[in-house]
């Protein structure tokens, strides 16, 4: 389980997803940069993939607070059993594995990985829809109320 992320991670993590978009070579050689005690950016992209996880799923199953242990435990269990949801769970440690070695290319290789999960997973949206999308991770981090990929 991923614990929410820093503003500033979502911020540099969405930066580093828009210059990949953008294919800005410059932007996203310098958002691979940090200082030793930072999360190399492949690592933060790929906490921004499970918090978005975090975030849809449980949502769409009706995982809330004020259910009954039994309520809760049935609709734990058909989220996990869902297809959807194991394949993302499949992507994001694919992904987490990727971001071990955290070359640039690993690196532009989740970003586009996260990007087509984020477009793929929000409502009606298409790749035309990609900066609204950033535009509103970037908004939800600044407000402190979680991914909002919608």
């Amino acid at each position: 389980m991923a614990y929410p992320m820093a503003p500033e991670d979502v911020l540099r993590a969405c930066a580093y997803m828009e210059a990949v978009w953008r294919t800005d070579t410059g932007a996203m050689a310098a958002l691979l940069q940090h200082e030793p005690a930072e999360e190399p950016t492949a690592t933060l992209l790929t906490e921004l993939g499970e918090n978005l996880m975090q975030w849809i799923f449980p949502a769409q199953f009706g995982i809330r607070d004020g259910l009954t242990a039994e309520e809760l435990e049935a609709a734990a269990g058909e989220m996990d059993a869902d297809p959807t949801v194991r394949v993302s769970r499949v992507l994001i440690e694919t992904l987490k594995t990727l971001a071990a070695d955290s070359t640039p290319e690993n690196t532009e290789t989740i970003a586009r990985a996260v990007t087509g999960f984020l477009i793929a997973m929000s409502d009606a949206a298409t790749e035309s829809d990609v900066m609204t999308l950033f535009d509103n991770l970037r908004q939800a981090a600044l407000n402190g109320s979680g991914p909002r990929p919608e």
